[in-house]
């Protein structure tokens, strides 16, 4: 898949207190997010997408059951494999890039799309501009993701990431805000030990909703995974960046 230009930098401000918002983003971005703000009225603008950050307190896992995965024995889905929506595929993360450097950490998931819930533009409603996302549409898109194994104990990996595509195949932009919508909820993998032995509990399950636009008349058609959160020694090494794994209804 080619790349696509960036798309432009918008920002939003809620007035609900207790929202946490980091960004606007255009999927698929590598650029640094912003440090979060501690403010009921949080700013939202174009940046990457986040990966989650686990909680030491997190609640039981609750995913959907999906279809087999393309492999079970580790080996990663292939580059442009085709699924539908509750077909799962094998993905990885990873920190550092250098597998004999010791704080080198590698997980393996099981990946399911699981939901594409288009909303309502009164979803909005609840932003202090909400008057800027005249137009659009938010669709929730939920993905589960059982880790399958973690190279050493760590709190500090993060879940793959996905993007969705519009009609005429191009990126949606992504909304990057935390709790301000009922219908986007996310939880964690669990965790277990304590001090320097906390870490990630394989074999759990943790759900991903990430909220997408949609211009008017426009739709979510697909999801893909562009590996965009495993780091290769060079950036071109990714096979995923031009057949990126990909969903369907």
């Amino acid at each position: 898949m080619a790349q696509r230009p960036p798309l432009q930098k918008i920002t939003a401000t809620l007035g609900i207190t207790g929202i946490l918002a980091v960004g606007l983003a255009g999927c698929g971005g590598s650029g640094p997010s912003p440090a979060a703000s501690s403010s009921p009225e949080a700013s939202a603008s174009a940046t990457s997408s986040p990966g989650a950050t686990p909680s030491a307190s997190a609640s039981p896992s609750a995913a959907a059951t999906s279809a087999p995965a393309a492999a079970v024995d580790g080996t990663l889905t292939a580059p442009g494999t085709k699924l539908k929506s509750g077909e799962a595929a094998v993905t990885h993360t990873n920190t550092g890039k250098d597998k004999a450097d010791p704080k080198y950490t590698e997980a393996v998931f099981t990946s399911t799309l699981t939901g594409v819930v288009a909303g309502t533009p009164d979803d909005f409603a609840k932003f202090k501009d909400a008057a800027k996302f005249a137009g659009q549409t938010p669709y929730f898109v939920s993905v589960s993701h059982r880790m399958d194994s973690l190279s050493k104990a760590s709190l500090g990996i993060s879940e793959p990431r996905v993007t969705a595509q519009l009609k005429d195949g191009s990126d949606a932009q992504s909304l990057i805000v935390f709790g301000a919508f009922d219908q986007c909820k996310s939880t964690r993998f669990d965790t277990t030990g304590t001090g320097d032995s906390l870490t990630l509990v394989v074999g759990s399950t943790m759900v991903s909703c990430q909220v997408f636009l949609a211009p008017a008349g426009d739709e979510i058609k697909s999801v893909e995974y562009s590996d965009s959160k495993f780091i290769y020694a060079k950036y071109g090494d990714n096979p995923y960046l031009k057949n990126p794994i990909s969903w369907t209804k």
